[in-house]
């Protein structure tokens, strides 16, 4: 190469490493202006729903701390898939989040969809964990669940469940209890939450395992048979749990996503506002009604429980 050549080769080099360096500064600064506008949080659930109710005062919560307006919008349907569905393809810039929670994993597993969870996610927050139970109407005919079984067996139709999606956490767990005790469950499917809990305290399903039932119990208006739980909880201590009568025992978690590509700076930014909202009263409070156990985890820690939530939903599926 002749020195001509030389200098023409050395001037672009510098001038892609100008410009490298310009793109760099921008993104930076993007970065720390973060956020600039509102953020938007699409909750895989309606209004109202044991999803719903906690992550709207966690983003009460978190505005405060960011600077800016929290827009929470309601996407039901598929167990918060379609919620997710929509932030899949958002830009990864922070300005666009999504719930998610174990019964999500689960929908997503079952659907035939373009994304995996929580592969083609940045996982911002987990933000509680769970404390399922099988709810009946306070009039319901079964006292205990020792009552539920024995009718169960002698039911040729099965007890009618509602459940939040296709498949959802208490499908996973009452399909393993079918086994055991050599009964059947009926699965209703809704779009969200709410809907199942106004079919089953309109007689139109006979059960529910998703956790806005601990609000209607609060009420009087329904009672729980059997929390889904390692032991029994301190509010409920009659209530038998499945680790102790089934072996069955699963943590059931939500949390916060990004879309796939978020930068690490604006990434870290909403984790510690998130996590520093989670210690806000309100949230904490609503929490405590839903029987939820707030409990975060850092973005690394989130993943590897999606990545083992959603290997043992796998493995649970193929049995």
């Amino acid at each position: 190469m002749d020195g001509e050549k030389r200098k023409r080769v050395f001037g672009f080099i510098i001038a892609v490493v100008f410009l490298l360096g310009i793109f760099a500064d921008v993104v930076m600064a993007q970065d720390d202006r973060f956020p600039s506008r509102p953020i938007r949080l699409i909750i895989g659930a309606g209004p109202g729903s044991s999803t719903d109710l906690p992550m709207r005062a966690l983003a009460r919560a978190a505005e405060k701390i960011l600077g800016q307006s929290i827009v929470c919008l309601n996407n039901p349907g598929g167990g918060g898939v379609r919620g997710l569905s929509t932030v899949v393809g958002e830009k990864p810039d922070g300005y666009t989040l999504g719930t998610m929670s174990v019964s999500t994993l689960i929908n997503a597993r079952m659907e035939k969809i373009q994304f995996a969870i929580p592969k083609d996610f940045t996982p911002v927050l987990q933000t509680y964990v769970y404390a399922r139970a099988f709810f009946v109407r306070k009039d319901a005919p079964w006292k205990s669940w020792q009552d539920l079984m024995k009718d169960a067996r002698e039911q040729k139709t099965g007890v009618t469940v509602g459940t939040w999606g296709p498949r959802d956490f208490g499908w996973l767990m009452l399909t393993e209890i079918e086994k055991k005790e050599n009964v059947k469950f009926v699965f209703a499917p809704f779009s969200g939450p709410g809907e199942v809990m106004s079919a089953l305290l309109g007689g139109h399903v006979s059960a529910s395992t998703l956790t806005s039932g601990w609000l209607y119990v609060r009420s009087g208006e329904c009672r729980a048979l059997l929390v889904f739980t390692g032991r029994r909880i301190q509010s409920a201590p009659d209530v038998p749990c499945s680790k102790e009568l089934y072996g069955l025992e699963r943590e059931v978690f939500g949390g916060i996503l990004a879309p796939k590509g978020l930068p690490e700076p604006i990434l870290m930014k909403l984790h510690n506002a998130f996590k520093k909202a989670t210690e806000d009263s309100e949230y904490r409070k609503i929490c405590e009604k839903l029987e939820s156990i707030v409990s975060t985890k850092s973005p690394d820690e989130f993943r590897k429980a999606l990545e083992e939530a959603d290997e043992a939903t796998r493995k649970a599926l193929l049995k």
